[in-house]
């Protein structure tokens, strides 16, 4: 299962690699304005932030089942497809909307399945999902490449047959873990009233929502201060190569510091990341500040998605995923790029990304209680245990 475990992050990040830079291009093809394309985002975000907690249940609550990751993939496949034959916002809303409600289903559960090839050495997970930085880098590229020669419906083409592929290997892979689900939606429910999951959980939304308030105009910055196009495209791929030698050393570096340090050591990356783009004007500085990104980006996911599977209630692994996920990419991804497009027009972008410096502060404070009201809990319950041992 390891190695169709990584074959499924190779297919499923080439989609992402095929669609995430270039999509908004797609939306404006076909005759949309600004607005819609953002509302076209958040749109996504919202179906990701529904489907990913909701598929995650499912394949808890059918872990024998080999199907549960093929339907996510599949679904998204063919949303795609519509989207490639529609016309009209409508029928572009639906497509869109079907499309991310399936694809936010296809992460959770393939985290989960990695996870449980590592057994007890969770910090390993890194070392899974590095291939999928690689694959986005290459069909980031590659799509690029083949944009210029065949022109924007192309995207599409490497989109559907990521997915495609990414539904075929998904058919051999399913769960191992014998311990039984919780019924309907408890899963979910026990995940956020989780006494260790629920503090992380509201530190990593003030994070995330930070981080993503930033990303989302990070492009409209550069141009503003005068970056070419090129330097555009440099810096995206910059913070996903930085990705790949962190997630790989993930580890190591955790069996040294520590995986839940390194959570924090993320969230003041981003942080100092946010006060870089802030007050620096020079293209080629900001442009390096996407290299702050990468490294956060790597440490907070590996990190986040290690700390979710240590402390999941049994039966729960692919729900616990799918919250995390929904937290990150879905909800976060709403609030960040929409809070900041309200403070932006008023504060100029270096403000907004000021601001949003402010709550990733907030959410170092609030990540470093989480993480230690853990440590503490466990030195409590480690006591209790000794001392159990020792009347009898």
């Amino acid at each position: 299962m390891t190695i169709r475990a990584r074959a499924a992050y190779v297919t499923f990040f080439a989609a992402i690699g095929a669609f995430a830079p270039y999509l908004p291009v797609y939306y404006q093809s076909l005759g949309l304005g600004l607005d819609a394309v953002g509302l076209l985002g958040a749109l996504s975000a919202a179906a990701g932030l529904v489907g990913a907690p909701l598929w995650g249940a499912a394949a808890d609550r059918f872990a024998n089942s080999r199907m549960v990751l093929p339907a996510a993939a599949g679904g998204a496949a063919l949303a795609a497809g519509l989207l490639a034959l529609v016309h009209g916002p409508l029928l572009i809303v639906l497509a869109v909307g079907l499309m991310s409600l399936a694809m936010g289903g296809v992460s959770p559960i393939l985290d989960a399945r990695a996870l449980e090839t590592v057994t007890d050495d969770r910090n390993r997970y890194g070392r899974f999902r590095v291939w999928g930085s690689a694959s986005f880098v290459v069909a980031a590229v590659f799509t690029g490449w083949l944009i210029d020669r065949a022109g924007i419906h192309a995207l599409l083409f490497v989109l559907i047959t990521g997915l495609a592929a990414t539904a075929i290997v998904g058919l051999g892979l399913r769960s191992t873990n014998l311990v039984p689900s919780l019924p309907r939606f408890e899963g979910i429910k026990s995940v956020i009233r989780s006494p260790e999951l629920a503090p992380f959980l509201v530190a990593a939304l003030f994070i995330w929502s930070a981080d993503s308030a930033i990303n989302g105009f990070f492009s409209i910055r550069l141009g503003e201060i005068g970056a070419p196009a090129s330097l555009v495209g440099i810096s995206w791929a910059l913070g996903a190569v930085v990705e790949i030698p962190l997630m790989v050393a993930f580890p190591a570096l955790g069996a040294r510091f520590g995986a839940e340090r390194l959570l924090l050591a993320a969230a003041v990356l981003f942080v100092v990341r946010a006060i870089a783009v802030a007050v620096l004007r020079d293209p080629l500085l900001v442009t390096l500040t996407m290299a702050l990104h990468g490294g956060a980006f790597a440490l907070s996911l590996v990190g986040g998605v290690t700390y979710v599977s240590r402390h999941a209630p049994q039966g729960a692994a692919a729900t616990a995923q799918g919250v995390l996920s929904g937290t990150t990419f879905g909800l976060a991804a709403i609030l960040g790029p929409g809070l900041g497009g309200l403070l932006a027009p008023s504060l100029g972008l270096p403000g907004m990304f000021g601001v949003a410096a402010l709550a990733g502060i907030a959410g170092v404070g609030a990540l470093s209680v989480a993480l230690r009201s853990r440590s503490a809990g466990f030195q409590r319950e480690s006591s209790a245990r000794s001392v159990n041992d020792g009347a009898k």
